[in-house]
């Protein structure tokens, strides 16, 4: 008998313990799913319904009582007033997709992450460096919260043709990593005749006929160290910041399209009148080099598809390369962190949203290394989760915009559309004679007459954390 009771306090206490910690779970833990029939809206930007219905797949398979209606947009203008317009009605869709830089301004029209599905923390542990500083920010309570979640986090880097360079520059064989060495490289991949341009270095410096104009300064100016607001978004402060760095990234982007420079490569009447401009002039081997994000590869393969059916001459497929985005330091010397402009879309849940709960289940779903597998191989987007890289990272095309998602970086605009077309203005008032310094300090007024009183970021609450690290 007591051997029997030695042995069966020892089971009860055991037992007991067990009760306990499953109880401290459930208390801890989220609340039981409510599985009545739902539909979930979603509204995305370019992504195919096919596409979507593929990375959706595992989730509707293990919640047959969610169904999801999946609307696809490709204008952005259009899609960003239905769903504002839609909102302001108490309308819209459950979950949609916008912009990186949207989210601090409007953070009000989205519902932020439940705290049982994850804290801040976990949010940058899971995430590259860009995606915690977009979508992680005070509520109006000080307290900082998860606003949205992103599958992918894209950024800028070179198209190049393969053969100019083993042509012209065989002992490198491709772009170099600095813009000191892109400009050396213009300098020996140029072809001129009787003064006319017949293949150029690279398209950059003019507005009309380079792909991403605006964006390809972005990355200069975060290069350069250009600080665009103050803490709390507030002021804005990009044409004078850093001892005018934005000056010495306009003047850099600009000289490429100067005649008086070595390094001159690009004009406004290049390209012009072709209907892919820059893209078409790198298929018809004009340009070595172009600017374009990973979804460019897509356009580029499409666009000489086209080209071909129509009999005209194109290079060959496999001679398109990709390189990363050039550096001011040499990546292979300098200690200092490399910079390069990111740009994406993120998933939230709308405010008026009646299925929220269901809808971040579903967003922490797209997420998942599970769904973003799937999303990899149907659009070769980059992940945005940092335990996804080293595998991503080895494709030979896409393998660029994988390694750049780790140091991307990015900042907020007041208006998304709004904020491009001023920057592009700016610098085609640059080409036409006026000073970086005038043409920045322009754009700077006019954003600044768009910022609140207050800011648009909240202070962090400081004695909340205090209290809740002191518990």
């Amino acid at each position: 008998m007591k051997s029997f009771l030695k042995f069966l306090i020892p089971m009860i206490i055991i037992a007991w313990i067990g009760t306990s910690l499953v109880m401290c779970r459930t208390k801890e833990g989220p609340p039981p799913v409510d599985k009545t029939e739902r539909n979930v809206v979603i509204y995305n930007m370019d992504d195919d319904e096919d596409t979507f219905k593929k990375v959706l797949r595992g989730y509707l398979d293990k919640h047959p009582y969610v169904d999801v209606t999946y609307k696809k947009f490709d204008d952005f203008a259009d899609y960003e007033k239905l769903i504002l317009d839609e909102l302001a009605e108490g309308e819209g869709p459950d979950i949609f997709a916008m912009p990186n830089s949207w989210f601090v301004k409007n953070k009000g029209k989205v519902s932020p992450m439940p705290d049982s599905m994850g804290s801040p923390d976990d949010f940058r542990s899971i995430y590259v460096g860009v995606v915690a500083n977009d979508l992680l920010t005070q509520n109006t309570d000080g307290i900082e919260k998860v606003y949205g979640v992103p599958m992918f986090v894209d950024s800028l880097a070179l198209y190049y043709n393969q053969d100019h360079f083993e042509d012209r520059l065989p002992g490198k064989g491709k772009p170099s990593g600095t813009w000191d060495g892109i400009k050396g490289n213009v300098i020996s991949l140029m072809k001129t005749a009787e003064g006319e341009v017949e293949v150029a270095g690279v398209a950059m410096g003019t507005v009309g006929n380079v792909s991403y104009p605006a964006d390809i300064l972005y990355n200069l100016m975060i290069q350069h160290g250009v600080v665009f607001y103050d803490d709390i978004m507030k002021e804005a402060l990009f044409s004078e910041s850093n001892d005018y760095a934005a000056v010495d990234a306009m003047n850099l982007y600009v000289s490429f399209a100067d005649p008086s420079q070595r390094h001159f490569s690009w004009d406004e009447d290049l390209a012009l009148d072709y209907f892919a401009g820059d893209v078409t002039a790198f298929l018809k081997g004009e340009v070595s080099m172009i600017f374009g994000y990973s979804s460019m590869y897509d356009y580029i393969m499409s666009q000489r598809k086209i080209a071909s059916s129509k009999g005209l001459s194109v290079i060959d497929a496999d001679v398109v390369k990709t390189a990363p985005m050039p550096q001011l330091l040499d990546p292979t010397d300098s200690t200092e962190k490399r910079d390069v402009y990111g740009r994406y879309y993120a998933f939230g849940v709308s405010r008026n949203s009646e299925h929220s709960d269901v809808a971040w289940d579903i967003l922490t779903y797209l997420g998942s290394p599970e769904a973003m597998n799937v999303y990899f191989e149907e659009t070769n987007r980059p992940t945005s989760r940092r335990d996804m890289l080293a595998k991503q990272r080895l494709h030979p095309i896409f393998g660029v915009f994988v390694d750049q998602a780790g140091f991307a970086e990015s900042f907020a605009v007041v208006d998304y559309l709004k904020f491009d077309e001023m920057i592009a203005q700016a610098i085609s008032y640059v080409l036409e004679g006026a000073t970086p310094r005038d043409a920045l300090k322009n754009v700077q007024e006019k954003v600044q007459v768009e910022i609140p009183k207050n800011g648009y970021v909240t202070p962090l609450d400081e004695e909340y954390y205090e209290e809740t690290l002191g518990e």
